[in-house]
């Protein structure tokens, strides 16, 4: 569904306007609550310290009481004592003032009490309010007591009485039973508005309940500090939202430290807070209602233009003389904006035929380009970024036996195959990186290519778009530049190795050995007395004796191993792959025996013997070529110097000194 710029900005506006309501009603709430709050707190503290100083006032008014008892009393302590508990009922008000009143004398020992009958013996001298006074205190309110037979909370306030001489005479108290009518009877009635209640906390390391409104409670343990009467409640995130805690006041009593608490429940305490923000809401709902309204219709009325020039442009892709109904000559924005258009307008059409042109310039150039790819024997393609094939000339396609449109859409991996998409990975990947690649290939039926990847940028130089890839057949190259290698490295007399291509092949040998657990080893085979060849026969004759015995030499080593012709009459044999010292050994002797057997060259018999002297090298000696070539020609001397026609191995790994003649 479209929404128009008009319900848009409407609804925009409408939000707007909602969050600055909310937001400045939440800071009012938060305000209004903090205000209230402590506005109720004042009230709650002021009210139980009036509280507080009734209960004192309670307390010392029976203190008083007790005082003129204990004047009554002392002129009579001698008379029996049903005299001095007639004294004492008729001094105090029972149970107004007390529900009871004793005395004691200094020994503890029980004088006398108005809730005990004549005759019971009692003692409270470890009573704590009787060791206080013992003490000298003048005024002694008890812990909070329970009741014996009643079970119901009390408390036993004393004051001494004493002799002329300040000496402690007896002990004169009164009892108060907290649950009947008199001494909290006030407190226990009162209200707090409607919800709100007080309770009363003992002092000492023992707190309890001394008054509850939950009957269950009194005398239960109380906290001994910020007790709220059991009417706790957890803190709120949003209390100032939804007020969860009550408001609290507390209040110690002077005369015994006991702690009047006063408790009105969140609901009563913040309720005209509350019932003033469901009025608020509903007013600041309708008022958004009816804001959101006249804000659409204002918006209407300021965007009916907008809409007109909306049209007038829709218009223009099917009717061209639309852009006549363009309200141009408005001063305002929209009369600026339909003026830009037009000019845009124009602007597009002349870009557009410009457009048109070098798009049909491209057209052409990229058909002589595939003309052009179509027509050279390389192959020539293009890949994108997801290595599918974009392009491929005729030569590429007839190679894969496939017609150029079925490549093009088709992954390298799918038209290569896997074994050709895995060997060529790596040269993708560094082309992909921008670099361009070159390298060449060798397929299985010996044609070798030349194969480049190029890589192709975006305009900006800064995205790569796909890799050119360019091949060319170089097998003619390769093989011309191996037969001229093959030149070099070969004696044009024998068709072995010459020196440089001995050198090479010697080295490599001794690599590989130095890098596999086998070893490796150099024969030096030199013709005896060749040179009295030459001078009988002719060089010629002793051309085509060197031929002959090259091919005995080839005849005698094994598939792998190199022979090569080093000077004149000098030969060499590179063996590889040496386990034990009697493989050399073995081909040493051969070649002394291959040479014993006669020559025939143009009907001539010669015997032209050999001397052959060998050098190993193993894996991990770190020999050098020339070290190994001194020690095989040591063994060469060594050969001749014994008689010639022989084999002889010197150094570490010789296998026999001298062979014997043949």
């Amino acid at each position: 569904m479209r929404h128009s710029l008009k319900y848009r900005m409407a609804i925009a506006a409408a939000i707007v306007v909602t969050l600055v309501f909310v937001a400045r009603a939440g800071i009012s709430q938060w305000y209004a609550y903090g205000r209230l709050n402590d506005l109720v707190q004042s009230q709650q503290d002021t009210l139980v310290r009036l509280v507080a100083n009734q209960l004192d006032e309670k307390l010392e008014s029976r203190a008083v009481v007790l005082r003129r008892l204990a004047r009554n009393l002392s002129p009579v302590l001698d008379a029996p004592s049903a005299r001095l508990r007639q004294l004492a009922t008729d001094t105090i008000d029972i149970p107004e003032q007390f529900n009871a009143v004793f005395m004691a004398w200094p020994d503890g020992t029980l004088a006398f009490s108005t809730a005990v009958p004549d005759g019971v013996k009692m003692m409270i001298s470890d009573r704590d309010y009787f060791k206080e006074i013992l003490r000298g205190s003048p005024f002694v309110v008890s812990d909070l007591l329970q009741g014996k037979h009643s079970a119901a909370p009390g408390v036993i306030l004393a004051v001494p009485l004493r002799g002329a001489k300040g000496e402690l005479r007896a002990v004169v108290g009164g009892i108060l039973n907290l649950s009947a009518d008199n001494f909290l009877r006030e407190l226990a009635g009162s209200r707090i508005g409607l919800t709100g209640f007080y309770c009363l906390v003992s002092a000492g390391p023992n707190p309890r309940y001394a008054m509850h409104p939950d009957s269950a409670k009194v005398l239960a343990p109380a906290r001994a500090s910020g007790d709220s009467c059991g009417a706790e409640r957890p803190a709120s995130r949003w209390e100032a939202l939804e007020p969860q805690q009550p408001v609290v006041a507390r209040h110690l009593l002077a005369s015994n430290g006991w702690e009047v608490i006063s408790v009105l429940p969140a609901k009563e305490a913040y309720g005209p807070l509350l019932e003033a923000r469901q009025h608020a809401i509903v007013i600041g709902v309708v008022s958004l209602i009816f804001a959101a309204a006249l804000m659409w219709m204002t918006i209407r009325f300021l965007l009916a233009p907008l809409e007109h020039l909306h049209r007038a442009v829709r218009q223009l892709a099917t009717r061209p003389s639309a852009v006549a109904d363009l309200l141009v000559n408005r001063e305002d924005e929209i009369g600026e904006l339909a003026g830009a258009f037009c000019e845009v307008m124009q602007q597009l059409s002349e870009r557009e035929a410009a457009l048109k042109a070098a798009n049909d310039s491209a057209a052409a150039s990229e058909k002589r380009f595939v003309a052009i790819a179509n027509h050279v024997p390389e192959f020539v393609a293009f890949i994108d970024a997801s290595e599918r094939f974009a392009f491929v000339n005729q030569a590429y396609a007839r190679h894969y036996g496939l017609p150029a449109d079925q490549i093009t859409g088709l992954s390298v991996r799918e038209l290569w195959g896997t074994p050709d998409y895995v060997a060529n990975k790596p040269y993708l990947e560094r082309a992909r990186t921008g670099e361009v690649v070159t390298f060449t290939r060798e397929t299985s039926d010996g044609t070798a290519r030349e194969i480049t990847y190029q890589p192709a940028w975006n305009d900006t130089q800064d995205v790569l778009t796909g890799l050119h890839m360019f091949a060319r057949d170089v097998t003619g190259e390769r093989l011309k530049l191996r037969t001229l290698e093959a030149q070099t490295l070969s004696d044009h007399l024998t068709g072995l190795l010459n020196r440089k291509g001995f050198d090479r092949r010697l080295q490599e040998a001794m690599a590989r050995a130095d890098s596999a657990d086998h070893g490796a080893a150099l024969l030096l085979v030199d013709l005896d007395d060749f040179k009295a060849v030459n001078d009988s026969y002719g060089h010629p004759v002793g051309d085509r004796l060197l031929v002959a015995f090259a091919e005995r030499l080839r005849t005698c080593v094994r598939s792998g191993d190199a022979v090569a012709r080093i000077g004149g009459d000098e030969f060499a044999i590179i063996l590889e792959h040496i386990t034990t010292p009697s493989i050399v050994e073995r081909i040493g002797h051969a070649v002394v025996h291959a040479a014993l057997r006669p020559f025939t060259i143009d009907g001539q018999t010669l015997v032209s013997t050999c001397s052959v002297g060998s050098a190993i090298h193993q894996s991990g000696q770190s020999a050098s070529v020339s070290e190994l070539f001194i020690r095989a020609d040591m063994a060469l001397y060594d050969a001749k110097r014994h008689g010639k026609a022989c084999y002889s191995a010197t150094g570490p790994n010789k296998a026999t000194d001298i062979a014997p003649h043949a």
